[in-house]
């Protein structure tokens, strides 16, 4: 007797191609799921079954895809700073090519920083988890730093060499202070952190990021110009 019962299509395996596209997908909801809660909980309060559980992704994946934690750390931090860097030398470049005058050429530098990081920040959550995270590592000496030091210490480098550049006579140790209280400062404003709207009573925002900005690149403006210029 033939069987005129129908039977489903056999299930066709994933291709090449959607296997790649799946692994990428899962590689990119374990970096976001990591970014959010380094930021929230901190990197050393967050564990692997965390993060996997944010993510909605086997345990092991974190060992497949990464190999260690620290790795996973290294990859969230670069997943972001690699195209702001580069996103900032090319405005660097631009704003130093051109004949200015000394304060026009120091709101370049300024801007050169911390434009991207508005443009960022005003668009993009995760971009406001990172800035969080950042702001959280600036101060302290988490040792798995060392991981992404080569990336931090270029651009630091970089920018300390455009206002070498743009006051010469300045001290050397002058120059670091202000690459770093410029850091310090926009980290600061791009973190959210609530606290101008605690100690304001809710007056002003610290999400108002085109408004912290302003302030911040006149605050840094005044600041760095007065630092690196030697006293008469």
């Amino acid at each position: 007797m033939t069987d005129t019962t129908p039977h489903p299509p056999p299930t066709a395996s994933p291709g090449p191609g959607n296997r790649v596209a799946q692994r990428a997908r899962t590689r990119e909801k374990l970096l976001d799921a990591a970014e959010t809660l380094f930021a929230r909980n901190g990197y050393r309060a967050v564990t692997v079954r965390d993060i996997t559980t944010h993510a909605g992704t086997r345990l092991a994946a974190v060992n497949d895809h990464f190999g260690t934690k620290d790795n996973l750390f290294r990859d969230v931090l670069l997943r972001r700073v690699t195209p702001l860097n580069a996103h900032r030398r090319a405005l660097l470049t631009t704003a130093t090519a051109r004949q200015q005058a000394h304060e026009d050429r120091l709101a370049g530098i300024i801007d050169a920083f911390t434009r991207p990081m508005l443009e960022r920040a005003s668009s993009d959550t995760g971009w406001r988890h990172h800035f969080r995270f950042a702001a959280q590592l600036s101060h302290s000496r988490l040792p798995q730093q060392l991981l992404v030091a080569d990336e931090y210490d270029s651009i630091a480098r970089h920018f300390i060499t455009h206002l070498r550049d743009l006051s010469p006579d300045a001290p050397e140790e002058a120059l670091h202070d202000a690459y770093l209280f410029m850091l310090a400062s926009a980290l600061q404003v791009f973190a959210d952190s609530l606290r101008l709207d605690s100690i304001s009573k809710g007056r002003y925002h610290s999400d108002d990021f085109t408004a912290r900005h302003a302030a911040l690149t006149r605050f840094l403006h005044g600041g760095m110009g007065h630092l690196i210029t030697p006293a008469p």
